[in-house]
């Protein structure tokens, strides 16, 4: 039996270039999903700036652009619903499949077909570290909307960490289905050709992140010879950013920093490559991609023991866990780490072997398709 999937998505225009864990999750996960001959795949990305729905030409799926409603909030996403239903009652598929809550997850609930949602981040923690309070209300109210509308309510959830099970607690109903995200196979086929002292951070260059605690960490690391710090992510917001380069120049690290910015998926796995280290100190997350990624490729990591990333990295055998804001504690497993290539090597062994036992995405596009055929029984 074909299962004709409509997954509403943020997929990535340019696969090369990928903008956050999601367009990450969703690309790599469409492209298992579509080589399979049981899958009839439809993608479905809300976009601003277009007035009606078009066709994307792909190869193994099909892709469409909606139109993404300005000041939805507060209409309760009326015109995006529309679009969205109309779009739905062409295709008409046997299962909607939300790639994240938020407005996806609230629209892809009131489609009245068989509905999953893969929650990937908790919206009302993410939002306190967001910049503009235009943004962090919006999310803010995104998230309550979701809650009410498909955590308390949903038929069915893919869960990306057991850590959504934790925050939601009995509030989260109907299935569930623990399923972490997929790795694209070209990460696991990375070599490494490693450079002493060298220190990746990839992700959007914003407060939830912590980078301000690493370039600190940094500034401290007295025993390591000429350290490097990669910052690997979109330099959109533009007041953190240059708050980040006053803190570089006032530390002393000018010569030590490099903000790469976006980078496209060759320059990234090139940066994993070469690094000793991943390094993601921050304050909130639900299952990182980035270090699922770093795993694949054979990197340690060394990242924050809160929400889902202790449910990643295990201390001691693939990094080291250190809390949120404190900064010695970074200096120190840092400095550890960067001082000894054997446990490196050790870490980065184990991490890969991980990843490859949970996080291949052709593993878990025959995951997915499981939980879709569970739905229609």
């Amino acid at each position: 039996m074909v299962i004709k999937v409509a997954m509403i998505a943020d997929y990535p225009d340019n696969v090369e270039r990928i903008d956050g864990g999601v367009q990450a999750v969703t690309s790599y996960l469409v492209n298992a999903l579509a080589g399979l001959p049981d899958i009839e795949l439809h993608v479905l990305s809300f976009k601003l700036g277009i007035d009606r729905a078009a066709v994307v030409d792909e190869t193994k799926f099909v892709r469409y652009s909606i139109p993404y409603g300005r000041f939805g909030t507060l209409t309760g996403f009326r015109k995006d619903q529309a679009h969205l239903n109309a779009l739905l009652d062409e295709i008409r598929p046997d299962i909607v499949h939300s790639q994240g809550g938020g407005h996806q997850g609230i629209l892809a609930s009131r489609t009245g077909y068989p509905t999953v949602v893969t929650i990937h981040g908790i919206s009302t923690q993410e939002a306190r570290f967001l910049p503009g309070l235009r943004r962090r209300t919006r999310t803010r109210v995104q998230g309550w909307l979701g809650e009410r509308l498909y955590i308390r309510r949903a038929t069915h959830t893919i869960l990306i960490s057991p850590y959504v099970a934790d925050h939601y607690g009995n509030a989260l109903s109907g299935k569930r289905y623990l399923i972490p995200n997929p790795v694209d196979s070209r990460y696991f086929s990375a070599s490494r050709r490693e450079t002493p002292g060298r220190i990746l951070f990839a992700g959007r260059l914003y407060a939830l992140k912590g980078v301000k605690d690493l370039l600190r960490a940094i500034s401290t690391m007295t025993t390591i010879d000429h350290p490097q710090l990669v910052l690997a992510g979109s330099l959109a917001d533009k007041p953190y950013v240059s708050e980040l380069k006053s803190e570089v120049a006032r530390l002393g690290l000018t010569d030590i920093v490099d903000f790469r910015g976006s980078l496209g998926r060759k320059q990234f796995l090139e940066e994993l490559s070469r690094c000793a280290c991943l390094v993601l100190p921050s304050y909130q997350e639900t299952a990182p991609m980035v270090i699922q990624e770093a795993m694949a490729c054979g990197v340690p990591v060394v990242a924050s023991n809160i929400c889902g990333i202790p449910y990643q990295v295990r201390d001691g055998q693939t990094g080291f866990l250190v809390s949120p804001g404190d900064i010695d504690g970074l200096t120190d497993r840092l400095t550890t780490l960067l001082s000894d290539a054997t446990m490196r090597a050790a870490f980065g062994k184990a991490a890969r072997k991980r990843a490859e036992d949970e996080y291949r995405a052709s593993t878990i596009a025959r995951k997915t398709i499981d939980v879709y055929r569970d739905m229609l029984q």
